[in-house]
């Protein structure tokens, strides 16, 4: 047991101090209980400069792989207004029984969230959203239970399993003047309201880490529905299927890849919609840029950790990344191949005394604009 204290700069620029105590192995292989606290300060284009800290407990079981529990406590303000909590745990056996069992808690304010309309066509002007003509104020408050059930175990490795997905969620909207496109414009679900859902899915995984995957390949599909007999406002279903690869191609660099769809029916809210230019898509588009009822997006990165520190227990690191998709509403054309929206970018990752959580940062470009994110673990 130790306790180590460092500073690290990730080559986005971002600081993240680290207090990290705990058990671990050389080379990064993890054992018994950590506890990490990481105070954060970045910048992101989507809130502004932000601070906060975030709290992680994260327990082996003498090399239990991936891990037996993992506790994982955040909270961020932003010199925008914006502020957000998380608190998440996930343990890999429930009930005294081979089940794994995830449970999240987030609460959100954003004064600066983001609708710029309906569709893969949508009109933007960068004029417009310095003004805030796009804005929106939103707070949210958001509950998820999900419990996994292996159906197929290979050498020890739970590869399919099937998945029960349980969520209940509230959302309040406030416009932030006349002139914005969400008041002339209204979308459905303006008003905000109760969408509670349970779904159920089924998850294909041969991935060598959860963490930080070098090889193998995931696969997940489900559905999840929101009936108005549940205490919901809206009664709509949506359905999703993604499938993730890697393969390394040089020591220490991987090729990633993602192709993943999504498919909604029934009276949506807009704040339900599959969306596309954030963190996980179109990366260099504004929050949120593009809503439709369906979506498709296609993401490649090459990664490398380029720089190791005190047998693996600093690495630095960098990517690019490529990420193509569109978004599918009643007005738009439904030829599948045609308007793709494109972005493109770099980044960087650190992970410091704990190979299992990976700090982000990164820079996409679109034709419309270009954004800075930071945030946990890879996009995919």
């Amino acid at each position: 047991m130790r306790l180590t204290i460092a500073a690290v700069i990730v080559m986005t620029g971002f600081l993240f101090p680290v207090w990290s105590y705990g058990q671990t192995a050389t080379g990064g292989d993890a054992r018994g209980v950590n506890y990490s606290f990481y105070p954060i300060l970045g910048y992101s284009s989507d809130i502004g400069f932000f601070g906060g800290g975030l709290f992680q407990r994260i327990d082996y079981a003498d090399g239990k792989r991936p891990f037996f529990t993992n506790t994982v406590a955040d909270i961020t303000g932003s010199t925008n207004g914006h502020w957000s909590g998380s608190f998440e745990y996930e343990r890999t056996r429930t009930f005294g029984r081979p089940l794994r069992s995830r449970s999240v808690l987030t609460a959100e304010r954003n004064p600066i969230s983001n609708y710029f309309g309906i569709g893969n066509q949508t009109e933007f002007s960068s004029s417009g959203f310095d003004e805030g003509l796009f804005y929106l104020l939103q707070r949210r408050l958001l509950s998820r239970f999900e419990l996994r059930k292996p159906l197929r175990t290979v050498n020890r490795q739970k590869t399919l399993e099937g998945v029960l997905r349980i969520k209940l969620s509230y959302t309040e909207n406030e416009d932030r003047g006349a002139d914005t496109r969400f008041v002339l414009s209204p979308p459905p679900g303006a008003d905000g309201g109760w969408v509670n859902t349970i779904g159920a899915g089924l998850i294909y995984d041969l991935r060598n880490s959860e963490f930080d995957p070098r090889s193998g390949f995931r696969a997940e599909a489900g559905a999840d529905f929101s009936p108005v007999a549940a205490g919901n406002n809206y009664g709509f279903s949506s359905y999703f299927a993604e499938l993730t690869s890697y393969v390394s191609v040089l020591e220490h660099t991987v090729f990633a890849q993602r192709l993943a769809t999504e498919y909604t029916y029934g009276s949506v809210p807009y704040f339900e919609l599959p969306a596309l230019g954030n963190e996980n898509g179109l990366r260099g588009y504004a929050l949120n840029r593009f809503l439709g009822n369906s979506s498709v997006i296609y993401m490649a990165e090459i990664r490398s950790w380029v720089f190791r520190f005190l047998d693996d227990q600093i690495k630095l690191g960098g990517h690019i990344f490529f990420d193509t998709g569109r978004v599918f509403s009643e007005d738009d054309s439904a030829e599948i191949f045609n308007n793709w929206k494109r972005t493109w970018g770099v980044g960087g990752a650190m992970s410091a005394f704990n190979p299992d959580l990976i700090f982000r940062g990164e820079i996409g470009f679109s034709d419309e604009s270009y954004r800075i994110y930071a945030g946990i673990g890879f996009a995919f």
